[in-house]
């Protein structure tokens, strides 16, 4: 009699699990994979008006166990629910000048393709604190992956063919320039959707859409899922130089630094740089590439030796005598050795200063032994922190 209880409490047990497993329907997941570096152009994307000017934040890619999405929408969206405002160089008619605009509104339109990449594509454009991928209704997708892009567009336009309809003209922004947010721009979203096909975006994500009901599930995205955890920009995204925006063109040609001596090798005589004297004996080249007329830079350079003393050294060519300490100078700096020396006021183009030795003491000099001696110098540049 024990046994067939036992037999009846195991099949009902495993009814009830089935049962709870069922109803919790297919984890969805995704991967959103942030653009970065972010420019501005025109006509980014699948928007094919020339006044249009934006830039793609990046990419979802949706996917389910049974090859069916139902209703996806975007949830946590409250920082896109106005318009975005960038702050830049703009003019208001093709002859007018260029003047500092600071309401330059754009707004995030999403771009979905529920028949799959090179099908005719969804938009829509992001407002309040939750808004349909595809629709408010319920619809099943079943694209597998599903791919959606964000984009952020001087317009609100759905209609990807369709002129900027929002107060500016990508025409008359400035080329190469960069453009930064008037406001603070760093949206984090999340993507739900419902847990069966009849249910609409309303009914699980009602309210503001800063949480959804039972009716609905969190994507996966990443590896998390829930409210606010997917941030749209990754700390790359910014090309603006204030790290703040981002910069119309194909970005700004960053400078570079060359580093020379005029002479590779140089002699002179030991007593001119005896005690207090210093002597000439090169001229260091810093060459600033591709600079900003206006703008100085600095770098840090580090000169050693081939010695393993704390010191500047010079070794007799021939024999095996001991070595001469001396002291080295860029400029009017003393140089320690193995420390980094600050090169300030660098101008673009090329920026010299003497190298100079001194502080040789005679005494010690005459102390060796006699002839030639020689040293190499190493210098390595680097960017200050």
């Amino acid at each position: 009699m024990s046994y067939y209880k036992h037999r009846t409490f195991s099949v009902l047990l495993l009814m009830v699990f089935l049962s709870a497993f069922l109803a919790a329907g297919p984890t969805v997941t995704a991967t959103y994979t942030a653009q970065s570096p972010i420019y501005l152009e025109i006509s980014p994307g699948v928007f094919t008006h020339p006044t249009v000017i934006g830039a793609k934040l990046g990419r979802f890619a949706i996917t389910s166990p049974n090859n069916k999405i139902y209703t996806p929408a975007f949830v946590n969206t409250g920082e896109v629910a106005e318009n975005i405002q960038l702050t830049g160089l703009y003019k208001n008619w093709e002859g007018g000048a260029y003047y500092t605009k600071t309401d330059l509104n754009f707004k995030v339109i999403s771009v979905a393709y529920p028949s799959g990449l090179g099908g005719t594509p969804i938009l829509q454009t992001i407002y309040g604190g939750r808004w349909p991928v595809i629709s408010w209704n319920a619809v099943t997708i079943t694209a597998n992956p599903f791919y959606v892009d964000l984009y952020l567009v001087n317009t609100n336009s759905v209609n990807p063919n369709s002129a900027a309809t929002l107060n500016s003209n990508g025409q008359y922004y400035r080329l190469d320039t960069p453009y930064t947010f008037t406001t603070s721009f760093n949206p984090i979203f999340s993507l739900a959707v419902a847990d069966n096909p009849n249910t609409d975006v309303g009914t699980y994500a009602p309210g503001n859409g800063e949480t959804i009901t039972s009716a609905g599930s969190y994507v996966v995205t990443n590896g998390l899922a829930g409210p606010n955890v997917t941030p749209i920009l990754d700390s790359g995204s910014m090309t603006a130089p204030d790290g703040n925006g981002f910069y119309y063109g194909d970005g700004p040609t960053l400078p570079s630094f060359a580093f020379a001596f005029t002479h590779a090798s140089v002699s002179f005589d030991l007593e001119e740089a005896y005690g207090g004297n210093r002597a000439t004996i090169n001229q260091a080249q810093l060459t600033v590439i591709n600079g900003v007329a206006g703008t100085q830079y600095s770098q840090m350079l580090t000169f050693t030796d081939t010695s393993t003393a704390t010191t500047f050294q010079l070794f007799p060519t021939e024999g095996s005598g001991q070595p001469i300490e001396y002291q080295l100078f860029l400029g009017a700096d003393q140089i320690t050795k193995g420390s980094p020396i600050h090169w300030q006021s660098l101008n673009p183009g090329m920026n010299t200063k003497d190298l100079k030795v001194g502080g040789i003491v005679e005494s010690d000099v005459a102390a060796k032994v006699s002839g030639s001696y020689t040293g190499t110098i190493t210098v390595t540049i680097t960017n200050p922190n």
